[in-house]
């Protein structure tokens, strides 16, 4: 191992072992995540296309979809209820709150970054080619991933591409201590992994885990991601949401919930126990013994350090 992977392995959380359904030779038990009789739960259907996988700290989860045409924000609470969150809100592919309360997005196709108000205006704040996903860090360092790698974006900055040669950048993730950010490819079978630096900066960056392919195939097409309390990876491909423990060894592949893809993947609902993803039409989610990251708390214990 060269001294760049040691830097890091030193970087991410060294959890418990995890695994998966398929029970590849090396695997662990997926037992230490999966309940055993629970499956996929249809939550939402009938929109043109669902992502944008988003969750706050109650636990609702967002996600953005077309009805009738109409792009919009739509919000499920942790009963199951759904409800139009924010209306004509077009061409989202990504969201997340941030540390001010505020939920931002990405549009591709717009080559916009946005906030939304409080009265559900959306307001760009910065251009980028062609905007996939985002996170937020709890010091509201926002990255994205773009055609051209990944962008940083701080409130008193312009966009600046701070990772690059990545093929089709797309899922975007944080570890619990914010140090380490992961981006996977949708054009080839790698999750990069950067130290996160205090000035935005992403260094010693490198292809840290290996996607499985389809077979006959040689892209993963890794998509959205996301990030438990364990410090485990969660990255939406082609054969369903691959799993990697804290080191970045792949641990497994949980099966889709369809036969149609899967766009994006986020904790939430009670305790942010339930791992939801965005796929075709529809929403879907199922309980798990672990549970999602929660910025914003870790910000709130934080500011009481201080």
């Amino acid at each position: 191992m060269n001294l760049t992977s040691l830097r890091l392995l030193s970087l991410l959380f060294f959890g418990g072992a995890i695994a998966d359904a398929q029970n590849f030779a090396g695997d662990m038990a997926l037992s230490k995540v999966l309940l055993k009789g629970e499956n996929w739960e249809r939550m939402a259907s009938g929109y043109g296309f669902t992502d944008g996988a988003a969750s706050d700290e109650a636990g609702n989860f967002y996600f953005s979809g077309r009805r009738n045409d109409v792009g919009s924000i739509f919000k499920i609470d942790p009963s199951g209820n759904v409800s139009t969150y924010i209306s004509d809100a077009s061409g989202i592919s990504g969201l997340q709150f941030g540390p001010d309360q505020q939920l931002y997005g990405t549009r591709w196709g717009k080559n916009d970054i946005v906030v939304f108000d409080a009265h559900g205006s959306m307001n760009t704040i910065a251009k980028g080619d062609h905007p996939n996903d985002l996170v937020i860090t709890s010091q509201g360092q926002l990255f994205f991933t773009n055609a051209d790698g990944v962008s940083s974006l701080s409130p008193e900055q312009t966009p600046r591409l701070v990772a690059k040669g990545i093929k089709g950048a797309n899922g975007i993730s944080l570890s619990p201590d914010q140090g380490t950010l992961i981006v996977s490819e949708y054009s080839g079978k790698q999750v990069w992994a950067y130290r996160v630096e205090t000035d935005g900066n992403l260094n010693y960056g490198e292809p840290y885990m290996t996607m499985r392919l389809p077979a006959g195939s040689g892209t993963a097409k890794g998509d959205g991601a996301t990030t438990d309390v364990e410090g485990r990876y969660y990255v939406t491909s082609a054969l369903g949401i691959q799993m990697f423990d804290a080191t970045g060894r792949i641990s497994g592949v949980i099966s889709k919930p369809s036969r149609e893809g899967i766009s994006n993947v986020e904790f939430a609902g009670e305790g942010h126990r339930y791992l939801y993803v965005t796929s075709g039409g529809n929403v879907y989610r199922r309980l798990t013994k672990t549970s999602g990251l929660r910025f914003q708390h870790a910000l709130k214990e934080s500011n009481q350090r201080e």
